[in-house]
């Protein structure tokens, strides 16, 4: 994705789908002190995914920096309840195969869950508008 004004409808959901994904993958703003301890062995006849390890997140590229970068100046052409919405669901939907939680989403906006998709959809077509014919 090269710039706003080539991406489309579908281009713009996924920018900020694949931003939020990104922002999980960013280094913390604020590091913990760091401690060295010994980490505790899996038994010999444990298989993989049976034991309390977690596979972390690997770092963010180039690319997915860039396009991270171009969907916060993206941000600020929305209107504030736009921001709100647009950047809501895409968290909802990081690291999701079916996509934005569109009833947990409803219920923190206070609307059912198709009007929560509607002002995603609304949000999103508004800043495809505004960069396609200007203001």
């Amino acid at each position: 994705m090269t710039s706003g004004s080539e991406l489309d409808v579908d281009g713009l959901a996924g920018l900020f789908f694949e931003a939020a994904e990104t922002e999980r993958k960013l280094p913390p703003a604020v590091r913990k002190q760091t401690r060295s301890a010994w980490p505790d062995f899996p038994e010999e006849d444990s298989a993989y995914g049976w034991t309390d390890e977690e596979v972390r997140l690997g770092p963010a590229s180039t690319r997915e920096v860039a396009n991270y970068e171009l969907a916060v100046e993206l941000t600020w052409l929305m209107d504030e309840d736009g921001r709100r919405v647009v950047w809501a669901t895409a968290h909802s939907a990081a690291r999701r195969v079916r996509g934005p939680r569109w009833k947990v989403l409803g219920r923190i906006m206070g609307c059912s869950d198709v009007t929560a998709k509607r002002r995603f959809e609304r949000a999103i077509f508004g800043l495809w508008a505004r960069l396609k014919y200007g203001d």
